[in-house]
């Protein structure tokens, strides 16, 4: 029986600790997906012009990570995540000319350079690639949709005609509880808005006690999500 989304997810993140141990690694239990029959009959992709400029992916590079099917079955890809084209693309070799997108499906937790990633469809949540920042537990997680959009050159005159149009990156945190998404903001201020009023005050009181940063690695968020759940 397949495995419900929370459950993936809690998984999913705590594959975080395995950064450091690349391996590959194969059981008999858990979601059985065929990754090297799926990876031979799935068309390679192409490697089109490009019209724009700026990155379209998290990072362009190749990069050694770990595909986890269901629980239980792990195996090492070359990959990338083209956040622009909303897929992870993956190969056995370190050449883009053999690259594939991996199947969009919710059994699929993905490592890669110690960050982890799940397609996901569940409540409220818009479809599609999250970055598991924090799993609090089976239920509340920390989520992160990463978004790039082609921005066009407005033609103004014949100067700049010939400009590309331009990668424009931005990112939605969702504090994900119950199968309920909020947008949260990673603000001193603004990210109390998140949660529910009568919490808001001691909340305020939490960030300004202990002096709560909010960067971008997520901490502040965390920190007051780790406060709301015991409150």
């Amino acid at each position: 029986m397949k495995k419900s989304i929370l459950s993936l997810l809690f998984a999913g993140a705590c594959l975080t600790a395995m950064a450091q141990d690349i391996r590959s690694i194969s059981s008999d239990g858990g979601v059985r997906i065929d990754m090297n029959l799926y990876q031979n009959t799935t068309a390679t992709i192409n490697q089109s012009n490009l019209t724009y400029s700026g990155n379209p992916f998290i990072e362009e590079d190749l990069k050694e990570g770990i595909v986890t099917i269901g629980e239980d079955n792990k195996q090492v890809f070359f990959m990338r995540y083209n956040v622009l084209n909303e897929r992870i693309e993956f190969s056995k070799t370190n050449d883009v000319a053999t690259l594939k997108a991996l199947p969009k499906i919710e059994d699929l937790v993905i490592l890669l350079e110690g960050k982890t990633y799940q397609y996901i469809e569940s409540g409220n949540l818009p479809a599609g690639y999250y970055e598991i920042v924090k799993a609090f537990d089976a239920d509340t997680f920390l989520l992160v949709e990463h978004d790039k959009n082609i921005m066009e050159v407005e033609q103004k005159s014949s100067y700049n005609s010939g400009q590309k149009s331009k990668i424009r990156s931005s990112e939605t945190i969702f504090f994900f509880d119950n199968k309920n998404a909020i947008e949260i903001d990673n603000h001193k201020k603004r990210s109390v808005n998140a949660f529910p009023e009568s919490t808001q005050s001691e909340l305020k009181s939490f960030i300004q006690d202990n002096k709560i940063k909010f960067n971008d690695d997520y901490k502040g968020l965390i920190a007051i999500i780790d406060k709301y759940i015991t409150l």
